[in-house]
This record gives C-alpha cells, structure tokens and sequence, in this order.
C-alpha cells in the first residue's frame, strides 16, 4: 500500500509540473495587443492563404488572418476576416492583396496606401470594417495569359512566314552581297594603302619641310616686329622726356598765344583808327568827284558864289515893298 501511494504521488506531482509548463508557456506566449477586425472580399483565388497567416503593412507584420470562406451574401464572393493591429498607421486610402513567399506557394495578406482616394466601403452586417481587396501579381498575370499566349501563337506564326524557303534564299542571296562587298572593301583598302605608300609619304616629307621653313619664317617675323616694339617704344620716351618734340610744340603753341594776345591789345585797335581815317578820306574824295562832274568850271574859277538869276534853278524872287 505504501508502494502505490508513493507511485500515485508521483503520479500527481509529474501531472502537476506538467500543467504548470504548460500553463507558463500559454502566458508567455499570449498576444496582448489590441486588434480591429477587418473583411475583404474578392472574386479571384487565394490559394496558399492559410488562417493564422500573416497580416503585414508596407512590410511590416501588424496583424493575422483570422478565417477564410465564402460571403453568404455574394455567391462565389471569397470572404477574409484579419485581425489588424490597433496601433497600425491604416488610413482610408489602405487597399489590401495577396502575396507570395518566394517559391513556397505560401501566401499572406499585404496592406499598402494608394496615391488616390479609396471609396470608403460602408461596414459589413456583422459589424466588421471593410477594405478593398485589389488582384494579386499573380492573378493578373493568370488573367493575361491568354492574352500572352495567343501573342505568341501569331509570333510563331510570323516567324514561319519570316523562314520560308523564298525568304531564306533570298537571305542567302543578301548574305553572299555581303561577302562580295566585304571582299571589294578588303581590295580597295589594299589599293589605298599602296597609293599612300608610293605618293603620300613624299608628299608629307615636302610638307614637313614647308612647315619647317614657314616656322623659321615666322620666327624672322616675330623678332622684326620685336624689334619695331623696341624702336616706336624709344621713340615715345623722346617724344615724352623732357625737352622733348612734345614739349616744343606745348612752348610755340604758348608763344603764339603770346603773340595772338599782343595783336588783339594793340595792333588791332591801331589799325581800326587808321581805317576809319581812310573811310573819311575816300568820302570826301567821292564828294569832291560828284561836285566837279555837275560844275566843271568850278576846277578854273573855283566854286560859284553868285546868286542864280531869274529862269535858274534856286531863283528866289526879291520881296516887294509895302506901301
């Protein structure tokens, strides 16, 4: 009895431990954040979702998925509920889609913002917010492929038609073109090598030989007109240093300035006198010219001092006697 008591205690005590260790790893493993639930819904397959996979925005891993199914209200309508963080910086513009995890086939729920305003969906009947839920990669490259493939059906067909026979002689034909050309090109360059050869060369020997000569000429030139900088330079000292042609001609020009000032005090005044003497003379010459032209007697018998006479010009009768 002893024996089965003890085992039974053990029994107990392992029982125990057990629930402790598993009661510790639940409250170390229990999530104390707060979450808003939210629904999407879409048309497109979300293979490789799985509840409980991650929630992330812009990256950043915010929230979980909480159950997949199907809208009871839209049929063939896929219906996601996730729980995102409280603290997540969502705003209106927030759309959701799916995405993939390399080549695992593994997929999850990726938050963005659009850069244009979102129609803001109106809540679900049980009470959960809704956001819009865009096509992933994925689908839209499944929704194009046949698009892709009946372009490359008429690419195929293109290049038959690009290969037929005709088309490959006719490029044959091109290609031998090609090879003809390239053998005329090879010969012409093999002629312009030896023409170089046989007349350019001496021809840029002579040229080196000119160019060497005008080089020496040029030379001759500069130090000419060097020298000519020397001489005109000497020759400004000269004409400006003291004593110099400059000089000379600022003293005439003072001197007739002298001379000018002279004539104007008094050589000037003198000969207006005289030439108004002069004026005088020739008048009274002139009256004496008009005087002898109308009495040329006047010249023998002098001037007439004798009154005129009845019948002359200047008569003036004598006046009569009052009685």
């Amino acid at each position: 009895m002893e024996n089965k008591s003890h085992a039974f205690a053990a029994g107990f005590f392992v029982l125990a431990i057990l629930a402790l260790l598993g009661g510790l790893a639940a409250w170390l493993t229990r999530d104390q954040a707060s979450y808003d639930s939210y629904e999407l819904t879409t048309p497109q397959a979300v293979t490789g979702l799985q509840p409980q996979a991650a929630v992330r925005y812009k990256g950043v891993t915010v929230g979980k998925v909480a159950s997949i199914g199907f809208d009871p209200e839209t049929a063939g309508q896929v219906l996601i509920l996730i729980d995102v963080d409280r603290d997540a910086p969502l705003t209106p513009n927030t759309y959701a889609r799916l995405g993939y995890q390399g080549i695992t086939g593994l997929a999850h729920v990726e938050l963005d913002d659009a850069a244009t305003p979102q129609p803001r969906l109106d809540e679900s009947p049980r009470g959960h917010r809704r956001l819009t839920m865009r096509p992933s990669n994925l689908s839209l490259i499944a929704s194009q492929g046949p698009e892709v493939i009946g372009d490359l059906r008429k690419m195929m067909i293109h290049a038959n038609r690009l290969l037929s026979d005709e088309n490959q002689r006719i490029l044959m034909d091109a290609i031998g073109g090609l090879g003809e050309a390239a053998h005329s090109i090879a010969s012409l360059m093999r002629q312009m090598e030896q023409g170089w050869s046989g007349k350019l060369e001496p021809a840029l020997t002579q040229l080196g030989r000119d160019g060497g000569e005008s080089m020496r000429a040029l030379q001759g030139a500069a130090a000419s007109l060097e020298t000519m900088s020397q001489e005109i330079t000497r020759s400004v000292r000269r004409l400006n240093g003291p004593d110099g042609a400059i000089d000379q001609i600022t003293a005439s020009a003072h001197a007739f300035a002298g001379i000018a000032r002279e004539i104007d005090a008094g050589t000037l005044p003198r000969l207006t006198r005289t030439l108004d003497d002069f004026s005088a003379t020739l008048r009274m010459i002139g009256s004496l010219t008009r005087a002898l032209s109308s009495n040329p007697q006047a010249f023998i018998y002098g001037p007439n001092t004798s009154q005129p006479g009845p019948g002359e010009p200047g008569h003036v009768p004598p006046a009569t006697p009052s009685r």
